[in-house]
């Protein structure tokens, strides 16, 4: 019996998770306060995809974070 991966998902490098302060601090642009907003409507913008949750821990993926930028500049078009 073979198991199958129902989604599968390349590995991404520890490297790639920030916290919201280190995301803010490496990106100006974005507050915390911000952040923080996107990351408690995430169900609804798909922001969801970008954040990990470790405990209470929050982690964010900066290239899914950049992947999502674009996608929302194309929904804009």
């Amino acid at each position: 019996m073979q198991i199958q991966n129902k989604s599968p998902k390349p590995l991404l490098s520890v490297d790639d998770y920030v916290t919201i302060r280190q995301l803010t601090t490496s990106n100006p642009a974005f507050t915390e306060g911000g952040i923080r907003a996107l990351i408690f409507r995430a169900e609804h913008n798909g922001f969801n995809s970008c954040i990990r949750r470790i405990g209470r821990k929050i982690l964010i993926s900066k290239s899914a974070f950049s992947r999502w930028i674009e996608a929302q500049n194309e929904e804009v078009r």
